[in-house]
């Protein structure tokens, strides 16, 4: 999928907005927002800060679960998804 890339701003290359593969920026924005987030799509986003600062215990579980079912709101295929290590979380698949 191609779409603006934002890199702290819009990026911008020879004086236009840089439009590049951005399935991993929209990863990325769908893990960070929170419900609500995007007015058009208020049930889309995982909020994972929440899920990290958790004592629960079945957070992780909590959390693959979330985000299998984010990524497939979002039209994502996941293929494999791996949450075991919360700051180097693994999704393979494609939109």
């Amino acid at each position: 999928m191609k779409d603006f890339i934002i890199d702290e701003d819009l990026l911008i290359q020879g004086g236009d907005f840089a439009i590049k593969d951005s399935d991993q920026q929209n990863i990325e924005h769908l893990l960070l927002s929170q419900k609500g987030s995007y007015k058009e799509f208020p049930i889309l986003g995982v909020g994972i800060k929440k899920y990290i600062n958790s004592p629960d215990a079945t957070s992780r579980l909590r959390l693959e679960n979330e985000i299998d079912k984010q990524l497939k709101y979002d039209n994502f295929s996941v293929k494999t998804l791996d949450v075991n290590d919360l700051q180097n979380i693994r999704i393979d698949g494609n939109y």
